[in-house]
């Protein structure tokens, strides 16, 4: 099923039996949460993800900045940390999974956001709709091809015309190294409320490096994102590969 903006990446394909041959392995999420005001005082967040919670945290060192005595909570595989910012101090809030520490890393971080989202209603008494005006995700993959034969496909691709989840939807180039540049194609408005910025380069002779930079107006909108990533970047690999197959026939 094809999608209508690029905040809800979809299937365009010939089916999840084919989907299932490309591995995408995910190895982080990043999400950072940009509030409208500066609620994220320490206090309250010292209360949202307290020890009594299960989370452990750390100071952050000392230094010349608005943001030098705030904390990173860590519990299960994520951590929680207001971001250092002189222009947004205590408005930016991320959540970002380790490398590699989680299971199912889309489930569980879709899990983790909103029990964040819960926890900041309780304690700093957040409008999750409201307050929030826009969500960062940042997904980092390895995803494996269909077979070990696929070196130097990205070199084969000289447009993305061919490629369902592309064409249309998005405008892309190649740097040198054959790495694949794309971002989402929009219409005259120069404000978006959805936007990708994708970047897939090959990672060794049968697999590839697929980072999506998304970015939307709510937190709903980044966990409908981060539920279909995992099938839009196994579908576009393979439409991929097949697009540089029928070229090199």
């Amino acid at each position: 099923m094809a999608h209508d903006h690029p905040s809800r990446p979809g299937i365009v394909g010939k089916g999840s039996e084919q989907v299932r041959k490309m591995d995408v392995h995910i190895t982080q999420f990043n999400v950072q949460l940009y509030f409208k005001q500066p609620i994220l005082g320490m206090d309250r967040l010292n209360a949202a993800f307290s020890e009594s919670e299960g989370f452990s945290a750390s100071q952050m060192r000392p230094g010349d900045h608005p943001m030098q005595d705030t904390m990173s909570f860590f519990r299960q595989g994520f951590r929680i940390a207001p971001v250092q910012s002189n222009v947004l101090p205590f408005r930016i809030l991320q959540v970002m999974s380790y490398p590699n520490a989680l299971q199912n890393p889309d489930q569980d971080t879709m899990s983790c956001l909103h029990y964040v989202a819960a926890a900041l209603r309780q304690h700093l008494g957040a409008d999750i709709e409201n307050d929030i005006y826009a969500v960062r995700v940042v997904f980092h993959s390895i995803v494996t091809g269909k077979d070990n034969n696929i070196h130097r496909i990205l070199t084969k691709l000289d447009s993305i015309e061919g490629i369902p989840s592309l064409a249309g939807k998005y405008v892309g180039h190649k740097n040198p190294m054959d790495a694949i540049q794309l971002t989402s194609k929009t219409g005259n408005e120069l404000s978006q409320k959805f936007w990708n910025d994708m970047r897939i380069s090959q990672f060794d002779t049968h697999s590839y490096v697929v980072t999506i930079f998304n970015e939307t107006d709510s937190l709903a909108a980044a966990l409908d994102f981060i539920r279909g990533v995992r099938q839009f970047v196994a579908t576009l690999m393979r439409e991929m590969e097949e697009a540089a197959a029928v070229k090199g026939t």
